[in-house]
């Protein structure tokens, strides 16, 4: 009886990866990011005048609360976003070693790569919710602050309301999916690592050379295989007409890293020595 696989339940997994404070404070600071930038442009005061022609969302920020929704979209879509993934996606097995007790959880026993997918599973629902939460919390705070107006294009018309939403919910899906990469790798770090802040800093510190190389236009076509190269692909919900071209580019590029190096982590940790 005692060689039978223990299937880890996700309310479990659930509950365990929210103990961590840095999980809570993850998510914590997406869902009070809004308020802080609230904070901020009170601080800066109201916009100019001549704001409402500008292609500059950041000028347009003030005009209604779904314009407000989605500049703190586009403020947190880049790196943060890619931070609270490395720390949510890098203390899943690192985390457990870290505090001696993941070869606790192997002799159950937990057969590995269905413990290593629960974990995945619950962190990726962890990062949707504290995306979608960051999207209602601006939402909310920009229509108290700025009123019920729809979002405002940056060179184009004014949306209504209920397309704005439509937009803004599409954006969300759209920069979740190009966190995709961050996820896998974080993934791998973290079971070839015991230290989830390695871990999660293998994946920032991706991220910061990624863009870099971006910038290199010696590169040329190599670039499209950066991870980061569609980052800011979801910014094409936010304009009139809506291009899906780079969303699809994004979406794919984000599949192909995941399937890769999911891959490779699930390899890794069918393999890892956790004697000790």
């Amino acid at each position: 009886m005692t060689g039978r696989p223990v299937r880890l339940p996700f309310r479990v997994e659930l509950a365990r990866q929210l103990s961590q404070w840095r999980v809570r404070i993850a998510l914590g600071v997406l869902a009070l990011l809004p308020v802080v930038v609230r904070i901020a442009l009170l601080i800066g005061g109201p916009p100019p005048s001549s704001s409402r022609g500008t292609t500059d969302l950041t000028a347009l920020a003030q005009v209604s609360g779904a314009t407000f929704a989605a500049f703190v979209l586009v403020l947190t879509g880049g790196f943060l976003a890619t931070l609270v993934a490395a720390l949510l996606f890098g203390d899943l097995i690192a985390g457990e070693a870290s505090r001696s007790t993941l070869k606790y959880l192997l002799t159950v026993p937990v057969p590995r790569l269905r413990l290593l997918g629960v974990k995945v599973q619950v962190a990726t629902v962890l990062l949707l919710a504290g995306l979608i939460a960051l999207t209602g919390v601006a939402l909310l705070v920009g229509v108290l602050s700025y009123g019920p107006g729809g979002l405002q294009v940056p060179g184009g018309p004014r949306l209504e309301l209920g397309d704005s939403v439509l937009r803004l919910l599409a954006t969300t899906g759209a920069a979740a999916a190009g966190l995709l990469w961050a996820a896998a790798l974080g993934t791998l770090l973290t079971v070839v690592s015991d230290s989830p802040l390695a871990a999660a800093g293998g994946v920032v510190l991706a991220s910061i050379l990624s863009r870099i190389l971006d910038q290199i236009p010696a590169l040329g076509d190599l670039r499209v295989a950066l991870p980061t190269h569609y980052s800011t692909s979801f910014h094409a919900f936010l304009t009139t007409p809506v291009d899906l071209g780079p969303v699809a580019d994004g979406v794919l590029s984000g599949l192909i890293w995941a399937i890769v190096l999911g891959t490779i982590a699930a390899w890794r940790f069918s393999r890892k020595d956790v004697s000790g």
